[in-house]
């Protein structure tokens, strides 16, 4: 079962294009108002305990889905947005993104690795002939 992202944007008085530190504060914001503990321990009414319950696990829904696609729930999709930090946007790729900064680096490790054992090759190829003259 999906939570109702747009019911707990409308709870927490946020759109739905909010960042994560938004949202985290007014969700603690809210909780702390409905919690029993900040309300003179009276126990909460069954009202304000499926309403705890509720917030409690579409936060956990809302976490785990930034942390998948890098945006919130119900915002629009921007490419540039799962990239903005670490990518180098002059970098082409197959799907007309940019490439991440980390994929650059993972490319020109590699690089680096072929041309050293390239190197390292043509040594011991070009000494190869001393190598067979002392024997």
């Amino acid at each position: 079962m999906e939570p109702d992202f747009s019911l707990l944007y409308s709870e927490l008085e946020l759109p739905p294009d909010c960042t994560l530190d938004e949202f985290k504060r007014a969700y603690h914001r809210r909780i702390t108002a409905l919690h029993p503990d900040h309300n003179g321990g009276d126990p909460p009414s069954p009202e304000a305990q499926a309403v705890l319950a509720r917030l409690i696990s579409t936060y956990v829904a809302v976490k785990r889905f930034h942390r998948q696609y890098g945006r919130m729930p119900g915002a629009p999709t921007r490419p540039s947005a799962m990239y903005a930090a670490g990518s180098d946007p002059s970098l082409p790729s197959r799907s007309g993104l940019p490439v991440p900064v980390a994929a650059k680096d993972a490319t020109v490790r590699t690089t680096w690795q072929l041309l050293i054992l390239f190197l390292v090759v043509l040594v011991v190829l070009a000494s190869w002939d001393w190598l067979m003259l002392d024997s």
